[in-house]
């Protein structure tokens, strides 16, 4: 017989890692919307004195309404479910022997770093970010905590304030580098490859950095090359998530072979 008398327990809440850029998403699928709907009007205003006028531009608002709420749909899915995908390829294709220090730059709700954490036994996985809601829906400190609690690994996990362009670390602090969707919102090309000259500094000899964007991919991997990293690499186009992203990755050159 069942003891009635034993204490419940709540099931562990679902990890929610966000929806991306949601003011895009938005105003694609409300445009979108907005576009269809006044299509059949434009026909009937414009129709009265220039057939082939009115049919033309219905017909464009009609295309560009679908093409918006496809877009806004892609981009939703997207961060339900292409980006766990996605996160999961990147992490599987490094090396991991479970002691490194982690670093993800630009960590949102904790994507990548909390992939990164189960990973690791005796190691650890530091988030940085600027925690603005315009990047991610509800992106703060508090739901990425909230993440790594329900992901069983919040022992593991530490979160810092801070910029990319600045990160406040010691050289050579970090045996893995990890950023996702995040330096493309750095405005200027000068500030993405500062940002990227940062996460080689604090990338120690040996370590792997892997970058995942859907913009600025070619800069990353320009700014890896200078910076000395060795095979560096971009992906072509993963249409598992929306916009289509690359991964840029490289290796930091240990001490010996930068000497040779």
């Amino acid at each position: 017989m069942a003891d009635l008398t034993a204490p419940v327990t709540a099931p562990a809440a679902a990890p929610d890692y966000g929806l991306d850029a949601p003011g895009v998403v938005v105003g694609n699928v409300v445009g979108g919307a907005a576009a269809l709907a006044g299509a059949p009007l434009v026909w009937r205003v414009l129709n009265r004195r220039n057939k082939i006028l009115a049919g033309a531009v219905s017909g464009w608002l009609g295309l560009w309404g679908a093409v918006g709420i496809a877009q806004g749909g892609l981009m939703w899915r997207s961060s339900r479910a292409g980006k766990l995908d996605e996160r999961d390829r990147l992490l599987d294709a490094l090396p991991w022997r479970g002691d490194e220090m982690v670093l993800d730059v630009g960590c949102g709700r904790g994507l990548l770093l909390l992939g990164a954490a189960k990973r690791l036994s005796a190691g650890r996985a530091v988030g940085i970010d600027l925690w603005r809601s315009q990047d991610q829906a509800g992106n703060t400190r508090a739901a990425t905590m909230a993440n790594a609690e329900a992901e069983g690994v919040a022992d593991r996990v530490e979160l810092r304030d801070g910029d990319a362009r600045a990160l406040p670390f010691d050289d050579a602090s970090f045996d893995v580098v990890l950023s996702s969707l995040a330096l493309h919102n750095i405005g200027d090309g000068d500030g993405r490859r500062i940002a990227v000259q940062e996460i080689v500094r604090v990338l120690r000899p040996g370590g792997h950095v892997a970058l995942l964007d859907f913009a600025g991919t070619a800069g990353y991997a320009l700014a890896l090359t200078q910076a000395g990293l060795a095979d560096v690499r971009r992906s072509q186009r993963r249409l598992g998530m929306w916009p289509p992203v690359r991964v840029v990755t490289g290796v930091k050159a240990t001490r010996l072979f930068a000497a040779q």
